[in-house]
């Protein structure tokens, strides 16, 4: 059942950045708005006759090397018509192009030509919850540029995979973050990377997602039996449009709940006050909470042993079901019900998702027994689909029993358990009974650990209650996305990412064949953004700086990480597990997971340096522009570093990109006698104002390089942009920090095509 509504128009905001989902609704280019910037980091004065060298690990030469060069406008070789500036510029490198010096002076149009043109643009947005106490705040960032084969995200690889994100008031496929029931919308959640998230999702992270709620009243339901719910669940598998309007009332108030009119001659015939009805008795805070995560594994409710559970569970689905059909009823105009779902309470919203993944994929068939006594199954309409889901999963992830995870699958062996009933999760998984959020990785895992026997016991401690986690089976592990261990391994040659899981990763010799771990990760040090620091996203990095009159050359240059002199010496040593010395009590009783402390060592020159994934920090993937390289302004400032030029040897970055801290002492290297000690920082003000300083770490090369990178982040407890050099350039990266405010950034090839799957699964 399609339960999207996709005709409504479009906002402002919507039809500025999304038109490519939507061809018959596009628009022209927007014009520039012409506005004085917000505060930045420093005072921006412009000197455009003043030498200032920026640094640069090529040098800083004033003539570039061709950098992308495929992607250079192609030109017959008969013409005779000369280049124009912007061709010249992006076929040399050179800055200035051709006929224009140092000490000239660009036009509002020939800057924008030259300089804007294919540069990655950011657009921030901060909006008010509904229903929420003043001060709660949704952050979202756009790309001004995005569409299908420009954009950050991770392509879903099945469309299972699609119900990590529900989008309860447009088509299927539109994704809008702003209209997506979980925040931040977890169809941002990862980076084209693995390991990677993306800029909308780590804005999103710092808003305000779980406000309070109040409940309306203590009005109840009328006391139904089981079998009687069941019954009207399937009649309402037909939806209510074929009803008629006078039996639709007489059932809602006569059977399920009271009429409050009813008496006074003013019986709610109407649809919007039925719905109100109805949404006052969900209100009643008896009932499941399913926004809570803690109750967002559905089956642990239908499929419960508990009688009680069970029909206390139905009740409420029966009562969503009836407020969803009438929600989305031919009755009721398609701008009230845009208007009603993004105003209502989040436990009621919640309870629509159920009813609409219910009624999307559970059928109910009724039949007699031989005593002439009713009873209803279940039939799973997307099991097939969830089958397929799951074998492409444990193929992407290389599983190392896939032999019996293809005869499970199969089901041709009688003796064989049902696929849905060997777990909760598995019962939810492939019923497709699954609500969006950050369940879903949980369940597929579960349920493909469930179909092979030989997992035994040792693995069935996963849960989304403790997401940073992850596993070692046979020669492999894999991570959560929640595990800082994922993110940082996801770098990895031969690793991959898919349906919110990294691997396979490399084996510890830590741990045991077979064996859960939990990871002790803290907070990093980067400060929380507020709305000023979201909203401002787009002046704060314009390619052009401050909107001025008149641009001066001298004020931009042309940052290219050297692509020739490239190590090719640091190799991960050891994947390193260490157990916490206070482990949390748990009632899971023998065999519950450690929690440890996780490391990776480095072996480069013949020394062996240690990383410690002490800090969960994020790494977003950076937005991929158009025919870089691009110009930068000089007050984004940076410092380029090589993966092998003493970058160990930085221990207090913090302080030196403007963050208030206080000097730590770090082990830098495998020959030094200082003491390990956290870094203790204090940030105050705007997170914007906290960066003054990026660090843009060239880790081009083998994906070793990569990965020693995103530990040095973990260690020091730094987020990064990640920027793949094939598809985005050193400019547009460091604009993306400073859009962020995090003040580094991680340059790579994604490893060379020769290392794929070396040293992976043997």
């Amino acid at each position: 059942m399609n339960s999207e509504i996709g005709h409504w128009e479009l906002n402002p905001r919507q039809a500025a950045n999304w038109s490519y989902q939507n061809p018959e609704l596009q628009v022209g280019r927007l014009p520039k708005t012409r506005t004085s910037p917000v505060a930045t980091r420093t005072t921006i004065a412009r000197h455009g006759s003043a030498p200032r060298p920026r640094p640069s690990s090529s040098g800083g030469e004033t003539f570039m090397l061709p950098y992308r060069a495929q992607l250079a406008p192609t030109r017959r070789a008969e013409s005779y018509s000369h280049p124009t500036p912007l061709e010249e510029f992006r076929s040399s490198r050179r800055w200035p192009p051709n006929g224009h010096r140092r000490d000239d002076a660009l036009t509002p149009q020939q800057a924008d030509d030259l300089i804007c043109a294919g540069a990655s643009t950011f657009k921030g947005y901060a909006d008010d919850i509904p229903n929420s106490p003043a001060g709660y705040h949704r952050y979202y960032a756009v790309m001004d540029s995005e569409h299908q084969c420009r954009t950050d995200r991770a392509s879903f690889q099945q469309l299972a995979y699609r119900d990590i994100s529900l989008n309860m008031t447009g088509t299927a496929d539109s994704q809008f973050p702003w209209l997506a029931l979980e925040q931040p919308c977890m169809a941002y959640a990862f980076g084209k990377s693995a390991g990677t998230t993306t800029l909308n999702y780590w804005v999103g992270t710092s808003g305000s997602n779980n406000p309070p709620t109040k409940f309306t009243g203590n009005a109840k339901p009328r006391k139904l039996k089981l079998l009687q719910i069941l019954d009207r669940l399937q009649q309402l598998e037909k939806g209510l449009d074929a009803e008629d309007p006078d039996e639709i009332y007489r059932y809602l108030y006569s059977t399920l709940i009271e009429d409050p009119d009813r008496f006074n001659g003013k019986p709610h015939y109407g649809t919007e006050q039925q719905i109100a009805d109805l949404i006052t008795v969900l209100s009643n805070p008896s009932w499941i909470d399913f926004s809570n995560s803690k109750n967002q594994v559905v089956a642990k409710f239908f499929d419960s042993p508990d009688v009680h559970k069970k029909q206390a569970f139905f009740h409420q689905l029966l009562l969503s079901v009836e407020l969803y059909l009438r929600v989305h009823s031919r009755n009721h105009a398609d701008k009230a019900k845009r208007r009603l779902l993004l105003q209502l309470p989040p436990t009621i919203a919640w309870d629509l998702a159920v009813a609409q993944r219910w009624l999307e994929n559970m059928c109910i068939t009724k039949s007699r027994t031989t005593q002439n006594q009713s009873t209803f199954s279940f039939d799973l309409k997307s099991r097939s689909r969830q089958k397929e889901a799951l074998k492409i999963f444990a193929e992407t992830l290389k599983w190392p029993n896939m032999d019996e995870i293809d005869y499970v699958l199969e089901e041709k062996d009688p003796k064989e358990t049902p696929l849905e009933d060997r777990s909760a999760d598995a019962m939810s998984w492939f019923s497709g009974l699954i609500l969006p959020g950050k369940t879903m990785p949980w369940l597929i895992m579960n349920s493909l650990i469930d179909c092979d026997r030989d997992t035994g016991d040792a693995l069935k401690y996963l849960t989304h209650v403790h997401p940073a986690s992850g596993f070692q089976y046979r020669a492999n592990t894999y991570w959560s996305s929640s595990s800082i261990v994922g993110k940082v391994l996801g770098a990895a040659r031969g690793v991959t990412q898919i349906a919110g899981w990294i691997g396979p990763c490399i084996y510890t010799p830590d741990l045991k064949r077979a064996e859960c771990v939990r990871i002790r990760q803290v907070s990093s040090h980067d400060p929380r953004l507020v709305s000023g620091d979201v909203e401002s996203i787009t002046e704060r990095t314009n390619p052009l700086g401050p909107i001025e009159s008149s641009y001066p050359i001298d004020d931009y240059d042309v940052p290219i990480p050297d692509s020739d002199d490239i190590t090719d010496l640091i190799r991960m040593e050891k994947l390193s597990f260490v157990p916490a010395k206070e482990q949390p009590k748990s009632a899971q009783g023998p065999g519950a997971p450690l929690v440890f402390d996780a490391a990776i060592y480095f072996a480069c020159g013949g020394d062996s340096w240690p990383m410690k994934l002490r800090y969960d920090v994020d790494f977003i993937q950076a937005f991929p522009c158009h025919q870089g390289p691009h110009v930068l302004f000089y007050d984004f400032k940076y410092e380029a570093i090589k993966i092998d030029d003493s970058l160990v040897d930085i221990v207090d970055w913090g302080r030196q990109s403007g963050r208030t801290s206080r000097p730590s002492s770090v082990r830098s290297s495998p020959n030094s006698k200082m003491s390990t000690a956290l870094t203790t920082s204090t940030p105050t003000g705007p997170a914007h104002l906290q960066v003054q300083k990026v660090l843009a770490i060239e880790a081009l090369g083998v994906s070793d390089n990569e990965v020693f990178a995103r530990a040095w982040c973990a260690h020091h407890g730094h987020s990064a942009i990640v920027a793949n050099v094939k598809e985005t350039c050193m400019a547009c990266a460091i604009r993306e920090a400073y859009a962020a405010c995090v003040s580094v950034v991680i340059l790579t090839e994604g490893g060379k095509e020769t290392e794929k799957d070396e040293g992976v699964n043997g």
